[in-house]
Parts: structure tokens; sequence; C-alpha cells
């Protein structure tokens, strides 16, 4: 009874953990892109909002709205489907629930409404909306769409560009922590359970007799490999369903290593085809799964009949799990394609060698080599890149392979001290897949620097077997992830599950079989190398907390990251290469004897739990550097309303939303452009004749660098003006006011008696949509102007299109509404577009014209005038 409870306490603080740690913000939140490229300075046009998040939930949203022969051409933009296909069926899976669970709950709207008398103000959520009646009495409207929201999560194109309601947000999490909790989280524990079996029955007389010796060693694994802070912070924080296809993996590793199941084989390898199919980096596992099925094809084999067999039965295996996968893309191809090219077309979107040989500032091999002087990049042809990149990994994987197709066909390792009856082989497997992985990671073309995962995941599980190389691991992967974690605003969580897992390493302590495997054990000289290893990451921390980059080299700490972290895994690939061949040495004479730690409580600090005190230490103190890191809104709890009695700013207006609504809107910049003199002619200062274009003056001229709403001095900043136009937008009945001011952040600036023109002009307009329903769909729509939004939509549209026929261009609007949403705010938006352009083609013609009119007269006065003067000059000669 208490090793079931143990083992649900553990699982249950590793949800809570996962749970904690996606209250934070996810990648590309409020289109965020890190503290150097604010929304401030980036470019408007962009064609993509936001990160890996917004990625998946378009993911979802495609998949279930187009057919399947579109799922990798539609608008690759706008995060184009670049997943092999488990990914985009399990997409479809949360798009099909999000969506039937949205429109079940579609119309069970909460709306009431009562005199109540409230003395005092009261804090309200996004469901709530208060009006003031006289001095003491109020009207209280509630109005709840509740998990409705999922439909609008995954609704075609208008989910689009930042869907960041709580309710949505929270579906998405809860599909990462159940996929962690059904696929990875119980591999963990089958695996666990393996690698500890013979460790059960190992008396020790100093643990505590209340907690059985047999759970000792399955404890502490499990709550390791649970905790491990990478993995955590990308999949929870960051956002990706990585757990998933290494969740695989760890299925197929321990289906294919069982010695007592005759079809461990053959299940394994279509757990593992899964898993490929589901993120095409699985292949940093693939040669070391191949080479050690390769070896069980010998196993057990008399004849060579047995063993073609063997691997003729793999293989079918193989290919007609990637064939029940693929074959839906090759019936139906897109319409004009071939089944080739559709197939293809997924191929190229998995792989695409057109970005380069590495992403971002990754810690391998290439990325460290391209600085200077080595620039790595420029002495070898790009042409070639690739090829070098394969040449290199195949030299790197060779050693553990070849020992891996060993362990396969059950040679017999020299005993390394342990029980009789030792499961050897998911130990080196995970070794073996361990060492690949990290030679991809380290020289492989196109590397992320989440790719790190894929390592870490087998090597969370050998604690027992190298406690101090899996510690040193752990950490460095966390710590190469800092400059994504920057990005993604996930400093404080990286501080918190260092932490987390610092302490769980400290107060560990369970017996160690051999130390041999250990590369760091106080046997060998590379133990300090651990001590040096934290030494360079806390003082590369406290130098970017402190030390400004020169402007020169603005990406300075990266390169650093990059450096040092490829140094650490290079070592970390030697380690794990060290760990197989020891099995293949055995035992040194002179030191045939089990090295047991203490079990008691350390007296003194390991240099890891000086690297999580000085962490912590150091980040909790005021920085400039770094309090833009961790100003962390929690998007669950913002709360709409404003305090009418404080001077306050509401926590919605995050400094990106104030950023963003500081964004001039399309109409503004050609207000600015046309208020710019069309003939510049102010250098010349002493002329008296009439000006050649009137705002000629320097002073006049507005630089389209600094184009601004009129407000400069952000007088809106304090909400007043959105909180009025919010009132009227909750009046007419459109209660999804944070959505809308996420979309349309410039309606914090944009007087209300403007956005209250044009909500009338929309309400009025017949589109054959509800208006509260095409605001909802399209919510910068209410930025324009109502001129604008009449001239496009009644005079620009049906003079185009619909030969001046107004009800024919609002009929056929209505007819594409009807067919497709998405389609008809396109046909709204490029009628208003087009007027737009056309009314500011018009103005400028009309301006043009005025200043040549002017200067005209300018110029034959001046002329007269010279020509006055040369006949005073010449004597009234001619």
């Amino acid at each position: 009874m208490t090793r079931c409870y143990l083992n649900i306490a553990i699982i249950s603080f590793a949800l809570l953990l996962r749970i904690l740690v996606g209250i934070h913000p996810h990648s590309g939140q409020d289109d965020y892109q890190g503290p150097n490229n604010t929304p401030a300075n980036s470019n408007t046009n962009k064609v993509k909002y936001g990160g890996d998040y917004e990625a998946q939930r378009h993911w979802m949203e495609l998949t279930y709205h187009l057919p399947i022969n579109q799922w990798y051409y539609h608008d690759l933009q706008y995060w184009g489907l670049d997943y092999p296909p488990l990914t985009a069926y399990v997409s479809w899976v949360f798009g099909f629930v999000a969506h039937h669970v949205g429109s079940f709950h579609d119309d069970k709207f909460i709306e009431e409404e009562k005199e109540v008398i409230i003395h005092e103000v009261c804090q309200l959520d996004d469901e709530t909306c208060i009006e003031e009646q006289g001095t003491s009495d109020f009207k209280v409207r509630r109005y709840s769409k509740g998990l409705g929201v999922l439909k609008d999560l995954v609704a075609l194109q208008s989910s689009r560009w930042g869907f960041e309601d709580s309710r949505g947000k929270l579906y998405m999490r809860f599909t990462v922590v159940i996929s962690d909790l059904l696929i990875y989280i119980s591999a963990v524990w089958v695996i666990v359970g393996r690698l500890t079996k013979q460790k059960e029955s190992i008396p020790d007389t100093n643990i505590d007799d209340t907690i059985p010796t047999y759970l000792r060693p399955r404890l502490w694994l499990l709550l390791t490999a649970l905790s491990q802070p990478a993995l955590i912070l990308i999949d929870h924080g960051h956002f990706q369903y990585n757990t998933l296809s290494l969740g695989l993996a760890l299925w197929s590793f321990h289906f294919i290593s069982s010695s007592t199941n005759e079809f461990g084989p053959i299940v394994g390898s279509i757990l593992f085809s899964l898993a490929l199919n589901f993120k095409q980096m699985e292949l940093y596992h693939a040669p070391a799964v191949f080479a050690y099925l390769l070896g069980r094809c010998f196993r057990h084999a008399n004849r060579y009949t047995h063993i073609i067999a063997n691997f003729i039965a793999l293989g079918v295996t193989v290919i007609l799990t990637f064939a029940v996968l693929w074959f839906p893309f090759v019936i139906y191809p897109p319409s004009d394609a071939t089944s080739n090219d559709g197939v293809l077309q997924i191929i190229k979107r998995v792989f695409p060698f057109q970005r380069g040989l590495f992403e971002g500032k990754v810690a391998n091999i290439w990325c460290a080599l391209s600085i200077k002087p080595f620039s790595i990049r420029s002495r070898i042809p790009e042409n070639l890149l690739p090829l070098a990149a394969l040449a290199l990994t195949l030299v790197l994987i060779l050693p553990p392979c070849w020992m891996l197709f060993k362990v396969g066909r059950g040679d017999k390792l020299k005993p390394l001290l342990t029980q009789p009856n030792d499961d050897s082989d998911i130990r080196l497997l995970l070794w073996g897949t361990a060492s690949t992985s990290l030679a991809f990671f380290l020289a492989s073309f196109q590397v992320h620097e989440k790719g790190i995962l894929i390592p870490l995941t087998s090597i969370s599980l050998l604690m027992l077997d190298a406690p101090n190389f899996v510690q040193f691991f752990s950490i460095a992967a966390t710590w190469s992830l800092w400059p994504l974690l920057v990005i993604d605003r996930l400093t404080d969580a990286y501080i918190c599950c260092l932490g987390i897992f610092l302490c769980i390493n400290c107060m560990m302590k369970v017996s160690v079989s051999y130390d041999r495997l250990d590369i760091f054990s106080k046997r060998y000289i590379t133990r300090y190398c651990p001590t040096l290893a934290w030494i360079v990451m806390i003082l590369l921390h406290v130098l970017e907390m402190n030390v400004a980059p020169p402007s020169h080299l603005p990406d300075l700490y990266p390169v650093l990251w990059s450096f040092v972290g490829c140094g650490l895994f290079c070592l970390s690939y030697l380690a794990t290469v060290w760990a197989m061949f020891a099995q293949f040495l055995g035992p040194s004479e002179k030191r045939v004897q089990k090295v047991k730690e203490k079990s008691k409580p350390r007296t003194r600090m390991s240099p890891i739990s000086l690297l999580g005190l000085v962490l912590l230490s150091s980040y909790t103190k005021t920085n400039d550097a770094f309090v833009q890191h961790r100003n962390i809104h929690n998007s669950y709890t913002h709360s709409l309303r404003a305090n009418s009695e404080t001077d306050t700013v509401p926590s919605l207006f995050t400094d990106d939303l104030l950023e963003r609504a500081r964004r001039p809107l399309s109409w503004e910049e050609k207000v600015a452009t046309e208020k710019k003199p069309v003939l510049n002619l102010s250098a010349v200062r002493n002329l008296d004749t009439l000006s050649l274009a009137d705002g000629a003056n320097m002073d006049d001229i507005t630089d389209s660098n600094e184009i601004h709403c009129e407000q400069e001095t952000d007088n809106w900043i304090d909400g007043h003006i959105w909180q009025a136009t919010e009132q009227h937008l909750i009046d007419i009945g459109i209660m999804e006011t944070e959505k809308i001011l996420r979309s349309a952040p410039q309606l914090l600036r944009l007087p209300t008696k403007q956005v209250v023109e044009a909500v009338n002009f929309l309400h009025s307009y017949p589109t054959g949509k509800n208006s509260t329903d095409l605001i909802n769909a399209d919510p910068s729509l209410l930025t324009y102007l109502a001129d604008d939004l009449r001239y496009g939509l009644e005079e620009y549209l049906p003079n185009m299109m619909f030969m001046g026929n107004q009800d024919t261009a609002a009929a056929q609007i209505s007819n594409q509404f009807a067919l497709s949403p998405s389609l008809g705010l396109q046909l709204i938006r490029m009628g208003i577009e087009g007027g737009l352009e056309e009314r500011h083609i018009s103005r400028a013609l009309n301006d043009a014209s005025t200043a040549s009119s002017k200067a005209t007269e300018g110029i034959v006065g001046e002329v007269g005038k010279s020509f006055k003067q040369l006949q005073r000059i010449k004597g009234r000669k001619s």
C-alpha cells in the first residue's frame, strides 16, 4: 500500500509541476519575440503571428476544416504544416474535440440583469460587466460563453493572429498534459520498473524501516526522470508535444529490448515508426534502434534463413506502418498534382534543407565553428554542407551502433558486478540511443536547440548507472535553452524548475552498483569537469546580467551560450560512448567491489547545489536588464475593468500590448504621407514669391519612421478611452472584449466616437451576418473610419466587381459568408483596402494639382522679377 501511495504522490507532483509551468507565458504570446525584438521596432507587415503555440493551434484549425489534400499546401507562409503525418492526424483529433465541445456549448450563454446594492468597487473577471446607476445601484449583466470559445479556438481563418482567450489556452495546455501522462509518464513508469527490478532485492540496513527497501531506487529514479526541467519548460512552458513522440520512442525501447516477449521487436518497430511519423527528429534515435534490431535478427537464429526471415518481418512491419499513415496522401493528392507530388510535398516540408545548416544559435559543432575565426560556412561550398554534415554524423554514430549490434546479437558482456539475471539490454539501448542522438545533435543538418531533449530522455533514466553524469547533462541541457526561455519570458520558471531539480538531487541517496560507467565519478580525473562547467555557467549568467554586449556584437551572449554548450555536449557524447565501451571491458581486477554511497544527507554543498543557490539569489535581485524578462502577466486571470478611482494601468495592458497599440494603422500612415509636401523646396529661404508647395517647411515634415497616432502624449494609456469603447461594445452584445483588444490593440487609443460610428455602419451594412459575429470574426474592422468603410463597401467594391450595383455587392458578400466566413471577410477587406488606396490616390492627385498650380504661379512670378531685374541692369536693353 505504501508503494502505491508513494508512486501516486510522485506522479501527482510531476503533473502539478507541469501545470504550474503552464501558467507562465507560451511562445509568441501577444506576439512577443524577445526583449531585443519588440513590436515597436519589428516589421508591422509580418506574415505570421506568435510562435510554436500558434503553430500547433493553427494546425488544429487547418486539419479539421480543410480536406487532407490541402494540409501540406495551405498558406505555407502562416505556420504551414511541416511535421510528419501522425502530427497532422493528432492535430485533427484535438481540433475535432475542440470544435465539437465548443459547438455543444456554443448556445449555452448565461445572461441576467438585476439591480443590486454594492458599497465598494469589486475586481471582476472578463465574464462580468457592471454599469453604474446613480450612486450605489448597479446593474449586473453576466454573459459567459464558457467552453463555447473552443469552437472559436479552431475556427478557420478568424482564429489567426492571436487567439489569446484563457479558456483556449487552458484546453491547449490540457492536451499537452494528457498526452504527457498517457504516453510519456506511463513509459517512464514501465522502464523504471525494469531498471530497478534487480535492485529491489538488495538489502540496505541504513534505510528507514517505514519505507520498503525495494522502493528506494525506483522512487528516486522515477522522481528525477519526471522532474527534468528542460523537458517541462519546453513542452509545458514554451509549448510543444515532444513528450508524445518521446513517449512512443520509450515504449518502443521497452518492447524491442524485451527478451521474454517473442513479438516484442515487432511491436516495438510499430511504435518507433509511429514516433518517427510524429516528429522527424526521432531520426536521432533511428540508427541505434536499427543497429539493435539488426542484431536481434541474429539472436537465436540457427540458420541464415531464420536471419533473413526475422529481417523481412521487421522490414514489412515498418513498411506497413508507414504505408497506413501515408496512404491517404497518396490516394487524395491535390487536384493539380499527382500522387507522387503529394508525397514529395510532405517530404519537402518535413526536411527543409533550404533553411540552411542550422537555425538560431544552437549548441552544436556547426554553429560553434561558424563564428570567427573559424567561419566554416564560408570555407565549405554551400552545396557540400549537407554532405559534410552527413559524413561527420556517420563517423560519430558508428561506435555506439556497432556496440548495439553486438548487444542485439546476444554477445555476452563481461559482468559489471550486477545480478545474474540483470536485464542489460534496455540499459544499453538507452546508452546507445543517447549516444546517437547526441551525435545527430552535434553534427547533423538543420538542428534546433530543442533537439537536446531527445538525448535527455534516454539519459534521464540512467541516474542509477551514472548519477554525476546525468546530473551534469540535465543541468547543461536546461542551461543551453536559456536564450530561448528569455524570449518566451520563462526565466522565473527556469529558476524554479532548476531549483526543484537540484533539491531532489541533493536529497537522493541510493546505491550505485558500479561507478565505472560514470565518467565524472571520483575514480577519474574528469571528476573536476562538472565543477568547471558550473563555474562557467554561473559566470556567463552573471556577465549577461551586469555587462551589456557591445553595439557591434548584439548576439554576443547567445553565441557564447552556443559555443560553451557545444563543448559540454561534446564531452557528454564521449561520456556515453565510454559508458557503453566500459560495459564490454568489464571491471578492473584491482577494484572488484561494490561502491555504495552514504544514505545519510550530505553535510556539505555540492557544486550543483551551489549553482542553484547562486542562480536563485542572483535573479531575484532587481536588475534593469532582467525586469523586462520577468514581466510576466497571467493570461488566465486578466481583469478587463479598471478601477475608476485610481490611476493604475489595468493588468491587461501589458508593455507589449501598449507597444502594439502605438503602431500606426494603414489609413494613419496614408494620412501622414499626405501631409508631406509634394515638392520640397524649403531649402530656398530667400524667395519673396509664393512657396512652391504648402507645408514645405522642414518643421512640418513628418519622418515616416516616426508615424504614430495623434495622441503622442499617450493620454490613453490609463484606459479611460478603452473603458468607454468597451462599454459600448458590451451594450450591443459583444462580450469577447479581451479577444477584440488583443486582435486590434489600437482600439485603446482610437476615439470612442470613431469606433461607435464604425460599429453603427457595420451594424447597418447587409452582410447577411450578425454585426456582432462580424466584429468578433475580424475586430480590426473597428479601427477604420466609418467614411472609409462606407466608401470601400458601397462605392469601390460595387464599381470594381459588380458594375456599380450595391445590392449585388451586398448579396455576393452575404453568399460568401454563407459558404465560408473567411471568404466573406476577404471580400470585405478587399473592398475596404481598395477604397482606402483609391481615396489616397485621389487625394494625392488633388494635392499634386494644387501644388503644381501654386508652383507654376511662383515660377512665373519669379521669372518676371528676374526679367525686370535683368532689364534694369542692362539699361532696359533687350
